[in-house]
């Protein structure tokens, strides 16, 4: 079976060396990440590069099949989160330490154990050496943890224009992710009026204005509609910054919002909402001036758990002798950047990758070799079902 070609031992030198690879924000240098994906296959592989800088690349790497329709992409990012404090770590983020079947390091889970398993199952197949029904695509993205440059890349790009569906390779504890919160964060500065902390009457106080803001966002956004696998879109102050003395009245200050929606919540309603709030609310308090700028805008996307898609990858779970747990997700993948860009006929994806997505960002983050394998082996049986002819499985 071809499954064989991927094993424990090919994974786990597969992930070493994509973790002790630096492509931590914010410089990210996906560019030594795709030399090294590159390194680690045939020199007549077939792919494309999208050059975003000098240092940020993102790439394509294609197996060509019988037809150039109805194919599928797998999506995983190459970039990483910073380090944090390295004294804090047991090992060095940068080590890919093993140690009891986990390997250590910035990415092990989000997502270099993703990007491992897909770079096993390109391996397998260019081994395996027969034609696909379909062309089969695995995209490694760069800048998925900031603005998305790779995703939105993607989402412009011909070359996948005849691709069916995308599973997005994020760690999802082995299970199937059906859909995803979107992030919509916000900065408003506040600009008022400096006072006597005795006579704040006779002040605008920037910082009380910001909590008005953020009370009257509150009150509009509907946080009680819950979704069966995302539960309730939320609403953070995340920072909150002003003030420059306890006997003054704040005349400036400034705050960041992270909002969490679902896919019943359009972002351009929320947007229009905090236009007519600013509008109101300077109108009300004369001297008062509020600004507001985006940091992220990623809509909450999704799929029917009924599509065919789903259907077919339970179906693989089950020969597996694995329970498919269908599930959604409450951080963002590339999936919001690439599945809204064909609003009229949205492809199905899922996120379905290897490790625990709870370990994302942390300290000691780390990935079992073993979740690895079993997801490389997960996509190669469900390419060998549905994308490869009967009698070449």
């Amino acid at each position: 079976m071809l499954e064989t070609y991927c094993n424990d031992d090919i994974c786990k030198k597969i992930l070493q060396r994509y973790i002790r690879v630096d492509s931590s924000q914010p410089k990210g240098n996906e560019r030594d990440m795709v030399t090294v994906i590159l390194d680690l296959l045939p020199e007549d592989v077939k792919y494309s590069i999208i050059e975003h800088t000098p240092d940020r690349q993102s790439l394509i790497v294609k197996i060509a099949g019988e037809n150039p329709e109805g194919g599928v992409a797998f999506v995983g990012h190459i970039d990483t989160v910073p380090f944090g404090d390295c004294s804090s770590w047991k090992y060095h983020p940068l080590s890919a330490k093993e140690a009891d079947g986990k390997v250590y390091g910035r990415g092990a889970s989000d997502m270099k154990g993703g990007v491992a398993a897909m770079t096993a199952v390109i391996q397998a197949l260019l081994k395996y050496g027969k034609k696909p029904k379909s062309d089969l695509y695995f995209c490694f993205t760069a800048d998925e943890e900031n603005e998305g440059i790779g995703a939105v890349a993607l989402s412009k790009s011909k070359e996948l224009e005849g691709v069916s569906e995308f599973i997005i390779a994020e760690p999802s504890y082995e299970q199937i992710g059906v859909s995803e919160k979107g992030a919509l964060w916000i900065k408003v500065c506040a600009k008022g009026k400096l006072s006597h902390s005795s006579r704040p009457e006779e002040g605008i106080n920037a910082i009380e204005k910001l909590i008005e803001f953020y009370q009257k966002l509150t009150q509009f956004l509907d946080t009680d509609t819950q979704d069966k696998y995302l539960g309730h879109s939320t609403i953070a102050i995340t920072k909150l910054q002003g003030g420059v003395s306890t006997n003054v009245v704040p005349d400036t200050a400034e705050m960041e919002l992270d909002i969490r929606t679902l896919t019943n919540i359009n972002h351009d309603d929320i947007l229009h909402f905090v236009q007519q709030l600013i509008i109101d609310m300077e109108r009300k308090d004369k001297g008062l001036q509020l600004d507001m700028t985006i940091l992220n805008n990623r809509p909450a996307v999704g799929t029917k758990e009924d599509c065919e898609m789903v259907k077919h990858i339970a179906h693989i779970y089950q020969e597996m002798h694995m329970n498919p747990v269908i599930r959604g997700l409450m951080f963002y993948t590339d999936a919001s950047q690439i599945i809204p860009s064909n609003p009229t006929n949205p492809k199905p994806f899922v996120i379905m990758g290897p490790g625990d997505d709870k370990l994302a960002h942390q300290t000691n983050e780390y990935i079992s070799v073993s979740s690895v394998t079993k997801m490389s082996k997960i996509y190669i049986k469900y390419l060998l079902e549905y994308f490869y002819e009967e009698d070449e499985k």
